[in-house]
């Protein structure tokens, strides 16, 4: 939606909708790591390839992109708005569909990993809900 704010003529709503598009920009990065916690199932391994890959992709994306935009500006200067608008549309309803798919409606996703770890004779290790102890040192307790 706030590709295609920038495509409004009202100043404010386009400045709003630059402004808006970081802070959740950083969110995804954000939800794209907890993501990769979760399903690398505790796994550190598992965890960082699934990094790498979804920071080659994000890496690959952004450049491939500034030189598509660069092309479509030059054509149309709202051209890399739309279709950056309407290529995220399309992301959303096909990445919503698919875990709804997986997870269903109306179980947390928690729970329905878990049943599906069971289902398949994974161990599942919840590493978004474990608590971690803190352990309380006093200086003269470390050895240098």
């Amino acid at each position: 939606m706030l590709n295609f704010g920038m495509c409004i003529p009202w100043l404010p709503a386009a400045i709003a909708s630059q402004i808006i598009m970081g802070t959740i920009y950083t969110f995804a990065v954000k939800a794209a790591t907890d993501m990769n916690l979760f399903y690398s199932l505790g796994d550190s391994q598992v965890f960082l390839a699934m990094q790498v890959l979804c920071r080659n992709a994000d890496s690959l994306g952004c450049v491939l992109g500034g030189f598509v935009a660069f092309a479509l500006y030059e054509l149309e200067p709202l051209g890399p708005f739309l279709l950056t608008g309407s290529i995220s549309a399309f992301a959303f309803v096909v990445y919503t569909t698919s875990m709804c798919c997986r997870v269903g409606f109306g179980t947390d996703i928690e729970t329905a990993e878990a049943q599906r770890s069971r289902r398949k004779g994974l161990r599942r290790v919840s590493t978004w809900k474990s608590q971690r102890s803190v352990v309380n040192r006093k200086p003269e307790d470390e050895t240098i």
